[in-house]
């Protein structure tokens, strides 16, 4: 996981961070993206880490923001 790219922009205790990368992970798992860093990937971090910060915190909002960002 690139720990600069979830926290480029906003501060996080681990709880916070875990939440996070379980999102992505979970929308990596689904379009069958491994675990190396690529331009979707990037765009599913920023994705969620934007609504993240916005506020949208549950975790049905941040996966569907992790689709969105790549039009899934």
């Amino acid at each position: 996981m690139d720990a600069d790219a979830i926290e480029r922009d906003i501060t996080l205790d681990s709880v916070e961070r875990a939440e996070i990368e379980r999102a992505i992970e979970a929308v990596c798992a689904e379009l069958g993206l491994g675990q190396r860093p690529d331009e979707r990937r990037a765009r599913i971090t920023f994705g969620i880490t934007s609504t993240w910060r916005d506020g949208r915190r549950q975790p049905l909002n941040l996966v569907s923001a992790g689709f969105e960002a790549v039009g899934a």
